[in-house]
């Protein structure tokens, strides 16, 4: 195998699917971890097995192994009173997995949710997120992993913090992998497509989906995943649905009925494949047997210009002032009140009304001399709560802008008048690095 210092993955993924490693958990557990125990710390009490486990991957087929890292953020290690430890845990199983993998192959990273609620259904903000996935992020890219992976996200504006620390801690690859339901959408509402959008727009380099169940039902997110076009797709099924024998949970789908799936995957532009709960390093041999020689594709970038919240999407040509609620500091006195004195809970009574009043976008512009750069990201961050239309931003202040865009939870439209106030291209920067949709001003 070609040495992956003169190797590039995403580059070696555009004809070919590359083979992912099973679960890590499952296999722990056939080593002897019991109930409760932190996976994380058997990378430091445990090397010897944690090490054996990512050999067994590697020789069963797998480019690409994952670090033992899924609940090695600080949130979660907390609870078994390891949060003193995120760094070492973490760079610890990057380090193994980098010394079984050699230069002959990829690592990536693990990480998964907090396991906490984004505000406003819980107490996790934008800021807290990005900061815990920062610091678990830091170690395992000094551990030298080649890759980023996230996932098992269920809400879209977590996984939105964890992408933007990633990318402003390395600019290795990133995968942004979601865990669905049975209706076809995450618990917070997002679908395959939105997610593929959104995710797509902020720069991560493969999408898809993992866990949640077998692969027979994942076709059907990949697919309509596939449809924002452009992206390098990326498949985690679980070993079928989960039952429950002699009170432990066993994952029943045999290896040949997993694997069977694998072309079909391939067919709607799958870049990496490989398996989650109940599979082992039999299921990924035989995933690799029945990829070899499959044809690959990609779908072609789409066109059309979007902008979409967390859960709706809507192309801007269908924009106008009449389906277009505004929220607009410059003709609302009562407004600019509110936010010169920085009485944001008020707010919520804008948004409701905007909530009830049957909108497909929302306009914001809330510039006014009185009021601080972080107006409209709080604005935002309000109004988002309630109202599950795409927004529109305007603003001549590009830090307010970048501190607005940081915290929406979608792919904004952002209006920049070539007539206006405020620096153009710093604005258009802005815009650019969260992947916004620009929008002409005679457009809303």
């Amino acid at each position: 195998m070609e040495d992956v210092l003169m190797r590039n993955f995403i580059r070696e993924t555009k004809n070919k699917c590359l083979i992912y490693d099973g679960s890590k958990g499952y296999m722990l557990q056939k080593a002897g971890m019991k109930g409760g125990e932190c996976p994380e710390l058997w990378n430091a009490d445990h090397s010897d097995e944690v090490r054996e486990i990512y050999a067994m991957y590697r020789d069963a087929g797998s480019d690409v192994i994952q670090t033992n890292t899924f609940q090695g953020n600080r949130l979660v290690l907390e609870k078994y009173s390891l949060g003193d430890r995120v760094y070492e845990l973490n760079h610890k199983a990057a380090v193994l997995a980098r010394e079984v993998m050699g230069t002959k192959g990829y690592v990536a990273a693990s990480i998964g949710p907090t396991g906490q609620l984004m505000e406003p259904s819980g107490e996790l903000t934008f800021q807290m997120a990005y900061d815990v996935f920062k610091e678990q992020v830091q170690a395992v890219v000094d551990g030298d992993v080649d890759i980023i992976n996230f996932e098992t996200f269920t809400d879209l504006s977590e996984l939105r913090a964890a992408l933007l620390a990633a990318k402003d801690i390395t600019d290795i690859p990133i995968i942004c992998n979601i865990a669905f339901e049975f209706n076809g959408k995450t618990l917070m509402g997002t679908s395959p497509y939105i997610a593929g959008v959104v995710l797509k727009s902020l720069g991560a380099d493969m999408i898809g989906a993992n866990c949640s169940f077998g692969p027979e039902h994942m076709i059907k997110v990949i697919q309509e995943m596939s449809q924002a076009g452009g992206i390098y797709l990326c498949a985690k099924p679980n070993a079928g649905l989960p039952e429950v024998i002699d009170g432990q949970v066993v994952y029943s789908q045999s290896i040949k009925e997993f694997a069977q799936f694998a072309g079909e995957f391939a067919k709607y532009g799958v870049k990496l494949i490989g398996g989650c709960c109940g599979t082992t390093p039999e299921y990924i041999k035989a995933l690799k047997s029945a990829l070899a020689g499959t044809e690959i594709t990609t779908a072609n970038a789409e066109t059309i210009q979007l902008i979409t919240s967390g859960v709706k999407v809507m192309n801007v040509e269908q924009l106008g002032r009449d389906n277009t609620s505004r929220v607009n500091a410059a003709d609302d006195s009562e407004l600019r009140s509110i936010l010169e004195q920085g009485n944001y809970d008020e707010i919520d009574d804008v948004a409701l009304e905007i909530a009830s009043g049957g909108y497909d976008a929302v306009y914001i512009n809330v510039d006014c001399a009185d009021c601080d750069e972080s107006a409209l990201m709080n604005v935002i961050n309000r109004i988002q709560w309630y109202v599950k239309e795409p927004f529109v931003i305007e603003t001549a202040n590009p830090a307010a802008l970048d501190k607005a865009l940081r915290v929406y939870r979608g792919k904004a439209g952002v209006v920049v008048d070539g007539n206006g106030s405020g620096n153009i291209t710093e604005l258009l920067e802005v815009a650019r690095k969260y992947g916004s949709t620009v929008i002409r001003k005679n457009q809303i």
